[in-house]
């Protein structure tokens, strides 16, 4: 990749979230922490806004935009394919919202670049596993993003009685079957997984809560590996 490219990715890659470390950015392009500096050193000069937290990372001053975003074929490509993979989840709104993007990307390729793809979306299939449906991933994940507490109505695995709970999630994980969500029970004042699933009513509480800060899904779901193989 040479430089512009680089840089024109970088702006992107900035774009993309509040905060962005030099390391993240120079493992992305295989190049030295050196290197990023003197990238975004160049970019300040010609004018785009990044602001720095120490220790933390570079941003993106609040309103700066950049213009319209051109794909790569390969790129596009990469988006098709993942459009059908998605069929494999049986969460209705992850795919709603995947494809409405998915029409947003596909806005703003060449006419040629769409018959290609449309072409290559009608030859990708899927064979459909059996999976239990569930329909509360986007709400669950509005509950994350916004601290907001929920009353669900439970079926656990081992009791057949539908239980409510109040629940404040803290994350959510695809096991390649189910999607489960890891939250806070008040009613056990503990964490809880609970597999969407089996959630057979979703209610937003109207209600916040603290987030925890500390909480690690990568630390969370290596300790639970560890205790499912000692104690399997």
């Amino acid at each position: 990749m040479n430089r512009l490219d680089r840089l024109t990715s970088i702006l992107i890659q900035l774009q993309s979230k509040r905060l962005t470390t030099a390391r993240e950015i120079s493992e992305r392009f295989e190049v030295t922490n050196r290197t990023i500096y003197r990238d975004i050193q160049t970019l300040r000069l010609a004018g785009v806004p990044i602001g720095e937290e120490e220790g933390k990372g570079y941003f993106l001053v609040e309103g700066y935009r950049l213009p319209p975003v051109m794909f790569t074929t390969e790129e596009a490509r990469a988006l098709v394919t993942t459009c059908k993979i998605l069929n494999y989840h049986t969460e209705d709104s992850l795919k709603q919202n995947y494809e409405s993007a998915l029409l947003k990307i596909k806005a703003v390729l060449s006419f040629k670049e769409k018959e290609k793809l449309e072409f290559l979306n009608s030859r990708i299939g899927f064979h459909k596993p059996w999976a239990p449906t569930s329909l509360y991933l986007d709400s669950i994940q509005h509950s994350i993003t916004e601290s907001e507490k929920l009353k669900i109505k439970y079926q656990s695995r081992e009791e057949e009685q539908i239980n409510e709970r109040i629940i404040q999630p803290y994350a959510v994980y695809f096991s390649g079957a189910v999607w489960t969500t890891i939250a806070f029970c008040e009613l056990r004042q503990e964490i809880r997984e609970f597999r969407l699933d089996r959630i057979k009513e979703l209610k937003l509480r109207q209600a916040h809560f603290k987030p925890d800060k500390t909480f690690s899904i990568e630390r969370y779901l290596e300790e639970r590996s560890k205790r499912l193989f000692l104690n399997p």
